[in-house]
């Protein structure tokens, strides 16, 4: 892990349609309001879409960075629809589809990532919305940012591709720097979750207690949103999912 006075962290998933980058935006979206300088990388390097959502069209994106023909500062984007009155956030942009983000190998993600935390330091706080999965590029990404924030949803196979992610962050990196955050759960669900998830960490793997750093509710109004393409802590801030989204991110501002 590359040490950083700006936190940088990895926002995961052991598994594809747990919410995480739908909680990425809103936890952004959240981030500025509260009066942070958000720096977000989409990390996604074979189906980046963060642009798409925010309704941006960079003229350059990481493959021009890994083409050797910019930079990150480069590539850079102002995100106005989430910028607020105490804070900004700030896009770097992937490609979706391009086969040279696809393949990118270890030494090059490397370079790119001391890049990115590098920069991070002109900002208070910088998100990457990693691909789902546990690949090799993944698995860097996490293990190489100050926290690994893992999505989950009480789903028992959310629940198998989570604990993946744990073991082979610390059976592949040495890296035990997870911390939970149940999605679509009730308190008591979110809890259990915890320590099915802890159990097995401890017993198999010899680790410490997995941090539980937030449960974000089911949520109609929130589920709303995200069927429209929308972020949920613009369209309908007071609903419990985006107040939960509030509360997990006031952990940042101490």
């Amino acid at each position: 892990m590359i040490k950083n006075i700006t936190p940088v962290l990895a926002i995961a998933s052991g598994k594809g349609g747990v919410g995480k980058t739908s909680l990425t935006l809103n936890l952004a979206t959240v981030l500025a309001r509260q009066g942070h300088n958000v720096l977000l990388l989409d990390g996604d390097t074979g189906l980046a879409n963060l642009d798409v959502q925010l309704n941006l069209q960079p003229e350059k994106d990481l493959a021009h960075v890994l083409a050797g023909q910019a930079t990150l500062s480069d590539i850079m984007l102002p995100v106005p629809k989430l910028t607020s009155t105490k804070g900004t956030v700030t896009l770097i942009p992937g490609r979706a589809g391009h086969s040279g983000l696809a393949n990118v190998t270890q030494p090059q993600l490397t370079t790119l990532l001391t890049d990115l935390h590098t920069l991070s330091s002109q900002f208070s706080i910088t998100l990457i919305d990693v691909a789902a999965g546990v690949a090799p590029a993944q698995l860097l990404m996490c293990a190489q940012s100050t926290s690994t924030l893992l999505v989950t949803t009480p789903d028992p196979s959310s629940l198998t591709d989570a604990y993946a992610l744990i073991k082979l962050l610390w059976q592949n990196h040495g890296t035990s720097n997870t911390r939970l955050i149940v999605n679509q759960a009730s308190k008591t669900e979110g809890s259990q979750v915890h320590t099915r998830l802890t159990t097995a960490a401890e017993k198999f793997l010899q680790l410490p207690p997995l941090p539980l750093l937030g449960v974000i509710p089911a949520d109609k109004l929130y589920s709303t949103a995200v069927k429209s393409q929308q972020i949920a802590a613009l369209s309908y801030p007071q609903s419990t999912a985006v107040t939960a989204i509030e509360t997990l991110a006031k952990t940042f501002n101490q």
